[in-house]
């Protein structure tokens, strides 16, 4: 019988059969067997599933589209990785670094950021003044220091995910995992990428993101990781340099 995979890569994806192929070839192109790949086609309209069909991943099919958080709790509840890294199905996130995270999240930390230190140029001045403002209010609030927390490459331990008990439905899913990390203490690593442009459309509504992030940090205020009935908080560690 073949081994449980070690890391998940998780995929979610509306109306991206753009994107989705490239993506996938780049993805399929650096894991080998301790990998398996989950597509979550979050209720689109386009042939996004057809053609992830055509790769070896597993594809998980919303009937209707429910938003960026459910498809990512999907590929969650389904992954059987001890590991999970997710990737956004557009080309903007240098799949090659997806070695790298598993490394990283295999050899004693928790979390890992991709951040955007280059090429942030071709995300739009809103995002990224939204971005600053949330990485500024997670530092004061919540006294965690990731460079990118809303980056859409992004690596953590299935059971830190599991105990912080997901509920964003929509873009505020990285953002409230950021938040809930920080309250955890875990480990985190920042691994710089370069950011590049994306393939199609772009779905993200910034002033409609922005409220509903907004709208998480204030709820998560006196949020505490608990799993079956106790404080789960990794081990404290600095930040890994």
């Amino acid at each position: 019988m073949p081994s449980r995979p070690h890391t998940t890569v998780v995929i979610p994806a509306y109306n991206e059969e753009e994107g989705i192929r490239v993506v996938l070839e780049k993805v399929c192109a650096v894991v080998d067997g301790g990998y398996e790949v989950i597509v979550v086609d979050d209720g689109s309209t386009d042939r996004t599933a057809e053609v992830a069909s055509r790769f070896p991943c597993r594809v998980i099919r919303h009937p209707t589209n429910r938003g960026k958080g459910e498809a990512l709790k999907t590929g969650i509840a389904h992954a059987q990785g001890e590991n999970i890294i997710w990737i956004d199905a557009d080309d903007t996130y240098p799949a090659e670094r997806i070695p790298d995270i598993a490394s990283a999240l295999r050899n004693g930390v928790d979390l890992v950021y991709a951040s955007r230190r280059s090429g942030e140029g071709h995300i739009p001045l809103f995002n990224r003044l939204g971005n600053a403002l949330f990485r500024f209010l997670i530092r004061g609030i919540y006294r965690f220091t990731p460079h990118d927390p809303c980056t859409g490459l992004c690596g953590v331990k299935k059971v830190h995910l599991e105990a912080m008990a997901l509920e964003a439905r929509r873009f505020a899913i990285e953002s409230e995992i950021a938040m809930k990390a920080g309250r955890m203490r875990l480990r985190m690593l920042d691994l710089p990428i370069v950011y590049r442009s994306r393939i199609g459309q772009a779905k993200l509504k910034g002033v409609f993101a922005g409220a509903e992030i907004m709208t998480m940090v204030f709820r998560n205020l006196f949020w505490s990781p608990r799993v079956n009935g106790t404080a789960h908080q990794a081990d404290h560690c600095p930040k890994v340099p």
